[in-house]
């Protein structure tokens, strides 16, 4: 990150609060967890489905913290949104990062 300047602009600065809709978020999550792995990894490729796949991890993220239940994959706490980053950059990462990802929406980060 050397020679790269930021600035803050001269704005005002607003907190926004944000709700998730729990019974919709369990519902698209179930369905995502259901999914084969081949057809979860085309997912990962589909901007919307992939948009979809990061505001549940978001949600669960809330949601086990929430409950002080602190979730941690492999990566640490937002490993996972990581993951979902480098899918958006190159579809080459999809495949490479997808069997993870489908795991842990399958087993750890299962909601009840």
């Amino acid at each position: 990150m050397s020679g790269m300047n930021y600035e803050i602009q001269n704005r005002k600065l607003k907190s926004y609060k944000h709700t998730f809709d729990y019974n919709f978020c369990k519902r698209k999550y179930d369905e995502y967890a259901r999914m084969e792995l081949k057809e979860f990894q085309e997912c990962l490729k589909n901007p919307q489905k992939l948009g979809e796949i990061g505001h549940l991890c978001c949600f669960i993220l809330w949601v086990k913290n929430k409950e002080r239940h602190e979730y941690r994959d492999s990566l640490g706490d937002y490993g996972l949104i990581h993951l979902l980053f480098h899918c958006v950059e190159n579809k080459h990462d999809v495949n490479n990062h997808a069997e993870y990802i489908h795991m842990l929406f399958k087993e750890d980060i299962k909601l009840v």
